[in-house]
């Protein structure tokens, strides 16, 4: 064969090479409306089943949200189809149409809220004249069969038209408009898009960026003072963690409106850890403070190691971990990262978690109440009870390792081994089964007994005798508060609890 003809034959190989690397399974396009209204108009192209059926998934009920089905407008299939079937209960839309055949899927999202952005509709989709937010799964209809499992990859495309009055684009995928990804069904679902009046800003962690970005006229505080404890946190919880993993990181800020009156003085502050990102929103009054902004991305970054790494096998039954452990290590990391000190430190422990706690008329309730269903169908009753519950068991144990093995160790450890586990297999959910068996590497059998009657049968956790030296209880309205001594060395208690 002519050294031509070989060269030919490569560069073909060569060529249909690199066009299947970027052949994507799905490619969503997405032109935000702001003339003739204000939407998200999104179309794809999917090929229905051998039975004519094209089976799309949509969240109508997620997050705390229902009835997100009120967001969809205009919806159109082309060919005409012979039936379309909105199934709210299932978020399912079923289209039935001829076998096999490639369908052109059109419809747009829009905001299904009047004004003012009040902090309980943050999870919807937000479009103002100014700007829009919205995550992922609040925007891409899913065929099924896209991915057949939930640890499957596929190659999806996302290409965005202009964005109104020459705004800024921004993805928990990155800047450019066009992004070409290999994502799992949860992280194409768990992500953002925001556009509009936003400002940006950038810097570099160990060679790879780290995005923020916010808009409005905050009044207690400037972008930087946001930005500058983004840096430190991300920092600092990176080299706790020791993960070796890399990649971008985006974070989005946006501020919501609740009265601050002299009758009514609201304020709430939140966010939701994604894979590689996470969203917060805080009320843009006098009640925000830095240190409560500062708490609040402790937290949510810290889901990228615990519940987005170290995953659940049921999400909301272990929430005692994935957002008890979670709180406990925002405060300790804190006060490690010496923004708390050891009085603000139990001070916060009094007033956040153990008051609340014992004022909650259901705190004894076994954990086998707080199933998913339960838990989102009467969030109001519920909320909090696995956080504190978890906070408070993560304290007592962590107080228990250290001083069983003399501070040598702490739950520190446990946390570590939990996500070189996670790291070495993707596919490994975290139950009761091998965190007791985790807790036996550190703790004796007595531990087990402990981990039923707090945990899994929601008992009170009785802290005398258990507490870290330096701490006591002081009983007040029955309720068990803790106390420093005043005859004790704080620095040597502040060490203690840092370790």
């Amino acid at each position: 064969m002519k050294i031509s003809t070989i060269i030919f034959f490569l560069l073909i190989i060569f060529s249909c090479s690199k066009k299947e690397s970027h052949e994507a399974s799905l490619v969503y396009n997405i032109n935000p409306n702001y003339s003739d209204s204000l939407s998200l108009d999104v179309n794809f192209v999917y090929k229905s089943d051998d039975k004519g059926i094209l089976l799309l998934r949509y969240e109508n009920s997620s997050w705390g949200d229902n009835d997100i089905f009120n967001c969809i407008k205009d919806f159109k299939v082309s060919p005409k189809p012979i039936s379309i079937d909105f199934d709210r209960d299932s978020s399912f839309i079923t289209i039935k149409t001829k076998a096999n055949l490639k369908n052109t899927i059109k419809y747009s999202i829009v905001q299904d809220f009047k004004d003012p952005l009040l902090n309980k509709y943050r999870y919807r989709p937000i479009l103002d004249k100014n700007y829009f937010h919205i995550l992922g799964m609040r925007l891409f209809m899913i065929p099924e069969g896209v991915f057949d499992k939930e640890s499957s990859k596929e190659k999806i495309t996302i290409t965005w038209g202009a964005i109104p009055n020459n705004g800024l684009f921004h993805s928990s995928f990155g800047v450019d408009k066009k992004q070409n990804l290999e994502v799992t069904k949860e992280e194409l679902n768990a992500s953002f898009f925001v556009g509009g009046d936003f400002r940006r800003y950038m810097f570099d962690y160990k060679g790879y960026p780290v995005y923020f970005v916010t808009r409005g006229d905050w009044k207690m505080f400037h972008d930087e003072d946001i930005f500058n404890i983004l840096k430190e946190t991300i920092t600092f919880q990176n080299d706790f963690w020791n993960d070796p993993r890399k990649g971008i990181y985006s974070v989005s800020l946006l501020p919501t409106f609740e009265p601050w009156t002299t009758t009514s003085k609201a304020y709430s502050v939140g966010g939701s850890g994604l894979p590689n990102s996470f969203i917060s929103f805080a009320s843009n009054n006098d009640g925000i403070s830095l240190k409560r902004i500062s708490w609040l991305y402790n937290h949510e970054l810290l889901h990228k190691w615990i519940s987005r790494t170290i995953k659940n096998e049921n999400e909301v039954e272990q929430y005692w971990f994935s957002e008890g452990f979670t709180d406990y290590y925002a405060y300790k990391l804190m006060l490690k990262n010496d923004k708390l000190n050891v009085e603000e430190f139990i001070e916060t422990f009094n007033k956040e978690v153990i008051i609340p706690h014992y004022n909650d008329s259901i705190n004894t309730i076994p954990n086998s109440e707080l199933t998913f269903q339960k838990y989102w169908s009467n969030y109001t009753l519920y909320q909090k009870l696995p956080y504190r519950r978890g906070l408070l068991y993560a304290f007592l144990i962590d107080t228990q390792i250290k001083e069983q093995s003399q501070f040598v160790m702490s739950l520190d450890d446990l946390m570590q081994d939990l996500l070189d586990m996670s790291l070495q297999d993707e596919n490994l959910r975290l139950n009761n089964a091998i965190f007791k068996q985790l807790l036996s590497r550190y703790l004796n059998s007595q531990a087990l007994v402990e981990f039923k009657n707090y945990i899994i049968n929601g008992h009170l956790i009785d802290f005398t005798g258990k507490l870290p030296e330096g701490l006591s209880l002081e009983m007040q309205n029955n309720i068990p508060l803790l106390k420093i001594k005043s005859s004790i060395d704080t620095t040597q208690l502040e060490n203690n609890l840092k370790l």
